[in-house]
């Protein structure tokens, strides 16, 4: 009887005139020859409750100086203890993302136009007129650098209280608003504006009242961020949602001077759906775990995860997903500004719906407790046409749940809509010989392509599919 293998990592839909791809939810691809395929798609890990707090997240760090993980929830600048308490050591009123930054000395939390430093004893409010509103901070070689938008400024190397008028730079490559700022590993300062980006050094023989901020001359890029939260670190290597001035946003990487886009057709046309003020208060995230290497992209109404590991063995368009909060819904990921706390060894995620932190749980898929839908989808099939599919079956890691797993299938002949779910039993606890096999599925007039959709708390795996016809 022949048989046809189909990949479940990427999937693909007809939608207005045009081929599409369907993204996996709450599951990512991971690498690894599996029966002749490069990778399986695993349930993303859950979320554990881990700790309450003050208020919704605005921003975590882990200060390595201090030995303390550090929270702004709500109105509140919060300690997290190991134990899964958190102390209030102070107000930080606002209500948007906090940037965050630490000297030997101190720890900066920028909310809100408003710069707070806290030594480890107290929190302070920095009050210098010449303050004015920074948007974003970061530290480096001694001074607290900062940007509101049109100058970089920083504070005084004897005294982070205080910021000369005279001690502004700007950014000299293009008259777009610098958005963000932050350092690199070669020493570097490195201003983030909407359509380039330039970079600076620090200028030790610099006149006495004047800015140690230097621009490195032909060091700049002709690609921007969308704002301030829209860049990060992955891999030694600035990921950003932005782009240059005469193309749509995407997502890029910034590395040695050079730009990579690594955001498939499918993801830019996701963005395209938001506007340019939407799009300024997205939040781009990382997180490196097993030798994983994930981009979060939260948006407005969807949370998109890139893997670059899977990216570099397989290609981009197996490395993205989406992830989303419970099973009856399609909001966003909750889990957002995590924080991996060596102390306890976890990445720790606060929460955009409830005043609490949760841990990434790798031994469940449920989000505090709740189950999570996850969906996946395979290409659109033509080479079936006139025959009969006789039966199928996913290669999958049954018997580990800790109760029956049931999954859902169902099949379009059109690449738009799908047949009704017929549901099937996939594992059940300890029974790890458990085979995910459907049969007599009949006729094909044309093209088609499989959906299968779960919804549980325990994790699973899904490798390929194997179909039979004849």
């Amino acid at each position: 009887m022949p048989k046809i293998k189909l990949p479940m990592i990427k999937g693909d839909r007809k939608s207005d005139y045009d081929y599409r791809s369907n993204l996996p939810v709450n599951l990512t691809a991971v690498i690894r020859n599996i029966r002749g395929d490069q990778g399986y798609l695993l349930s993303h890990d859950g979320l554990t409750e881990f700790a309450s707090t003050s208020g919704v997240a605005r921003g975590g760090v882990f200060n390595e100086r201090f030995e303390k993980h550090y929270r702004v929830s709500g109105d509140s600048f919060e300690v997290v203890n190991t134990d899964g308490t958190t102390t209030v050591i102070g107000l930080t009123a606002g209500d948007g993302i906090c940037s965050l930054a630490n000297s030997f000395n101190t720890q900066a939390v920028l909310t809100d136009g408003k710069l707070y430093l806290w030594d480890n004893a107290s929190l302070v409010q920095v009050t210098d007129p010449d303050l004015g509103f920074p948007i974003d901070i970061t530290h480096f070689r001694g001074i607290y650098v900062m940007t509101d938008g049109q100058f970089l400024f920083h504070t005084d190397i004897n005294n982070e209280f205080s910021i000369s008028p005279l001690k502004y730079s700007s950014s000299e490559f293009s008259s777009d608003k610098i958005l963000a700022v932050e350092k690199i590993e070669q020493n570097k300062i490195v201003a983030f504006n909407r359509y380039s980006t330039e970079y600076f050094y620090f200028n030790a023989n610099a006149p006495s009242g004047t800015s140690v901020l230097q621009v490195i001359d032909g060091a700049s890029n002709n690609v921007g961020i969308m704002g301030t939260h829209c860049q990060t670190v992955l891999g030694g290597m600035f990921f950003i949602l932005g782009g240059r001035k005469e193309e749509s946003p995407s997502i890029h990487i910034l590395s040695s001077g050079k730009e990579e886009p690594v955001a498939t057709r499918e993801v830019e046309q996701i963005l395209s759906k938001y506007t340019e003020s939407e799009l300024s208060r997205a939040y781009l995230e990382s997180r490196t775990v097993d030798k994983d290497e994930f981009l979060i992209v939260h948006l407005k109404n969807e949370t998109l995860i890139y893997n670059h590991a899977v990216a570099k063995a397989m290609g981009i368009d197996a490395a993205w997903a989406y992830l989303k909060t419970g099973a009856d819904t399609d909001n966003p990921w909750r889990g957002k500004f995590g924080v991996f706390d060596p102390r306890v060894s976890k990445w720790i995620y606060g929460d955009i719906l409830e005043s609490k932190l949760g841990y990434l749980d790798d031994k469940s898929a449920a989000q505090y407790g709740e189950q999570v839908e996850s969906v996946c989808y395979t290409p659109i099939v033509s080479e079936l046409e006139t025959f009969s599919i006789d039966k199928f079956e996913i290669d999958t890691i049954s018997g580990y749940g800790t109760s029956d797993f049931t999954s859902a299938f169902s099949l379009s002949y059109d690449g738009v809509t799908y047949g009704t779910e017929h549901w099937n039993l996939i594992s059940y606890s300890r029974g790890y010989n458990k085979r995910y096999i459907t049969r007599r599925l009949g006729y094909v007039e044309d093209d088609f392509n499989f959906k299968f959709r779960f919804v549980s708390g325990d994790k699973m795996a899904f490798s390929g599919l194997t179909v039979d016809y004849s």
